[in-house]
């Protein structure tokens, strides 16, 4: 397991560069050059669409003076050696081997992400999208440093969950039931390591409280897409707004598994096929409920 600062090579290029002046030549020499396998990870887990028109480089152009705003105190956080420490203490309680840890930008999509790095799951953490101060706003889009306590955790959970099943490190190439499986071992996890509920990372009070009070409902219509893949199903469950969230439908299901198996069961839940998660449950894919 390595930690791969690469925010600052990130924020060392983007202070080289004038107001005004193009970012990307000074980004594709001082940064791709030497991360070339994350940023082509980035692009491999979600597509060059998710960064918007002219891909990466259109990315760096449109998003360098916010980039470089957002990332200025980002070395003051300390990262690098908490962040070693979290995936220090939970190396023993997850299958598969310790993946790498890139502390690096994900311009602006999410706080922390697992993607596919030359083949393998990785953790990454957007440093954009953290401040020592968050901001209010309407919804969780700033996150305070000491978060990536929940956040480590959670994307390990992922990468662990990954590499047992030989799952592709990519939501493009995954069902909705893998998703929402993928998601809802990981909180599960990170509830019994942190011991407290982890889910309000990505969910706010009033959206939990209104898929808890209509569980049956929104695990049935998640049900009815489990057999959907790609980007398409990841938008419609996963995005900021969807009606219907994925984390509550995979956090229900294996919140029941628990129940039911017992605590102690975490380990074998995040190694255990999805399809086989669903029949213990005594559930089908189309029978959430």
């Amino acid at each position: 397991m390595s930690v791969i600062p690469v925010y600052q090579d990130v924020l060392r290029a983007l202070r080289s560069v004038g107001d005004g002046y193009p970012a990307w030549p000074a980004f594709a020499e001082g940064v791709y050059r030497l991360h070339r396998a994350y940023f082509d990870g980035l692009l491999e887990t979600y597509g060059e669409t998710m960064l918007g028109p002219g891909g990466l480089s259109g990315a760096v152009e449109r998003m360098a003076p916010s980039l470089r705003q957002a990332l200025a105190s980002a070395p003051g956080f300390g990262l690098e050696a908490q962040v070693g420490h979290i995936l220090q203490a939970i190396r023993l309680l997850l299958p598969g081997d310790e993946p790498d840890l890139y502390l690096g930008t994900l311009f602006f999509m999410a706080p922390a992400a697992t993607l596919s790095v030359n083949g393998r799951p990785a953790i990454a953490l957007g440093l954009e999208r953290f401040h020592p101060a968050p901001p209010s706003s309407g919804q969780k889009f700033w996150y305070h440093p000491r978060e990536v306590v929940e956040m480590v955790p959670h994307e390990a959970a992922h990468a662990a969950r990954m590499q047992v099943l030989g799952l592709p490190p990519t939501p493009r190439l995954l069902t909705l039931l893998e998703m929402v499986m993928l998601e809802g071992t990981a909180l599960t996890f990170t509830d019994l390591y942190l011991g407290r509920m982890t889910l309000a990372t990505f969910m706010d009070s009033e959206r939990l409280n209104w898929h808890q009070q209509h569980d049956a409902a929104v695990r049935a219509h998640a049900a009815a897409d489990f057999a959907a893949s790609g980007m398409p199903a990841f938008l419609k469950y996963f995005s900021a707004h969807s009606p219907v969230s994925g984390y509550y439908v995979g956090y229900s299901l294996c919140r029941e598994y628990l129940d039911r198996f017992g605590a102690d069961s975490v380990r074998e839940l995040v190694a255990l096929p999805s399809v086989q998660i669903l029949r213990r449950l005594g559930l089908s894919s189309g029978d959430p409920q």
